[in-house]
C-alpha cells in the first residue's frame, strides 16, 4: 500500500507554486482504503493571518489506471453544500495483484487535515511536519 500511496502522490501537478500530498489509509471489509489529497497553505501573519490558500492541481489518471492489475470501478463523486463550498472526489476501486484496493483523490484536504505549509508575510514558505 506504501507503494501505490507515493506512486499516487507523484501524479498531483499543482497548478501554480508547490503543493504536498496528504494521505489517510486503513484497511476495511472491502480491503485498502486510500484518500490522498494536497495540503493547503496557512498565511502567517499580516493581515490574511490564518486564512488558508487551496492549490489548484491536476492529476493524470490514465498513469493512475496503470498502477492496477485490474479497474473494476472508476467514478467521479461531487458535492456541494448551502455554504457555496464544492468538494469533488474520484474513486477509483480494483485490484493490484491479488488485493481488492479503493483509492480516492479528494480535490480539496479534509478538514481535520492541519496545513502542509506556512506561508509567512515575508513570502518565506515552511513545510510543517
Amino acid at each position: 500500500m506504501t507503494a501505490l500511496v507515493h506512486q499516487s502522490a507523484a501524479l498531483f501537478s499543482p497548478l501554480r507554486g508547490v503543493g504536498r500530498v496528504g494521505s489517510q489509509c486503513e484497511y476495511t471489509d472491502g480491503g485498502w482504503e486510500a484518500r490522498l489529497y494536497l495540503g493547503f497553505t496557512e498565511i502567517v501573519g499580516g493581515k490574511d493571518d490564518g486564512h488558508s490558500q487551496l492549490i489548484g492541481f491536476e492529476f493524470d489518471f490514465r498513469r493512475l489506471t496503470d498502477l492496477f492489475t485490474q479497474v473494476d470501478q472508476f467514478l467521479w463523486n461531487v458535492g456541494a453544500s448551502s455554504s457555496g463550498t464544492n468538494s469533488s472526489f474520484v474513486t477509483l476501486v480494483g485490484t493490484i495483484d491479488d488485493n481488492q484496493v479503493c483509492l480516492k483523490i479528494y480535490s480539496r484536504p479534509p478538514v481535520e487535515a492541519g496545513p502542509a505549509f506556512h506561508r509567512r508575510v515575508d513570502g518565506t514558505l515552511n513545510a510543517i511536519g
